[in-house]
């Protein structure tokens, strides 16, 4: 049975939610949030809750934060809310913070678990240098997302995984950008991979764009927001490539970090994916050890 809620977002959200419903059967009002609205939601809530004021400083992550971990998030979800039908998914861009969305039918919890699960005992340990570490960059080490991305890319993680542990010949692997936020995902790292398609003589070559999900050691590898992503990753503009191939990496204990690789999407396909299948998967241990990773 779902425990009572705790998160003080949990009335928050409830109290957005009854200012776009128009009773069963009606449309809301408007099911897009703001960060405006949001911040002022809060505000309202600090003023009713004096002694446990929210952070008005970031609302940008105010359902990224609350979604983190499903099973939380499925405790905390607004019974209320749930009951009339609705859940929401995070959007970004354009002053927008979440939309609330209907269940699917059939649908029991506000946020459907599918999660990628921890590495089995026979995944392969990759020993792998951080000595080309800066020593000032690692006085800095920290525990969140962006830090362990940052990691990811000066150690060449991804590219080594591509070239050590992947079923797949890759010629060339590039970092394109960290950080990319899109209308109704985000994406801890773009890369731009070569590949040589295999059992095709004379040999080819394709361009594949790699979307990478960083988590940390207490977040979950989640199936629906990787595919989010590879959905969000075709509708860029700046991607005519007909090819992405989602990569998942998690801190699972300190200096150590899983990577699971997915069979690449087709754009023909994207439109209706609705699962992936893994491709590889290693774990990598960072010697000497990374500040922050897996703490």
């Amino acid at each position: 049975m779902p425990r009572k809620p705790q998160s003080r977002k949990t009335t928050i959200i409830e109290s957005l939610f009854n200012l776009r419903w128009q009773g069963p059967g009606n449309p809301l009002t408007d099911p897009l949030v703001t960060l405006a609205q949001v911040e002022e939601a809060i505000g309202e809530y600090n003023s009713d809750n004096p002694q446990r004021p929210l952070s008005r400083l970031n609302p940008a992550n105010f359902l990224k934060d609350f979604i983190r971990n499903k099973a939380s998030a499925n405790s905390n979800w607004p019974p209320s809310v749930l009951e009339r039908g609705y859940t929401a998914r995070q959007a970004t861009g354009e002053g927008l913070c979440f939309e609330f969305v209907r269940l699917q039918s059939g649908q029991p919890l506000p946020f459907p678990i599918t999660v990628i699960p921890a590495p089995g005992p026979n995944v392969v340990t990759v020993a792998l240098q951080s000595a080309s570490m800066p020593l000032a960059s690692r006085r800095l080490g920290r525990r969140d997302e962006a830090w362990l991305i940052q990691v990811i890319a000066r150690l060449k993680v991804i590219e080594s995984h591509l070239a050590l542990c992947s079923p797949r010949t890759f010629f060339q692997v590039d970092l394109l950008q960290t950080n990319v936020k899109l209308a109704r995902a985000e994406i801890d790292a773009l890369f731009l991979g070569i590949e040589q398609l295999p059992d095709i003589q004379p040999a080819q070559l394709r361009e594949v764009v790699i979307a990478c999900e960083a988590k940390g050691l207490r977040d979950d590898i989640l199936e629906d927001q990787l595919i989010a992503q590879v959905k969000a990753t075709f509708r860029m503009a700046a991607v005519n490539q007909d090819t992405v191939m989602p990569i998942a990496i998690k801190a699972i204990a300190p200096s150590r970090v899983y990577v699971v690789q997915f069979r690449p999407v087709n754009r023909l396909e994207a439109a209706d994916l609705s699962s992936l299948s893994v491709e590889s998967e290693a774990i990598y241990e960072l010697i000497p050890p990374v500040p922050g990773v897996g703490k």
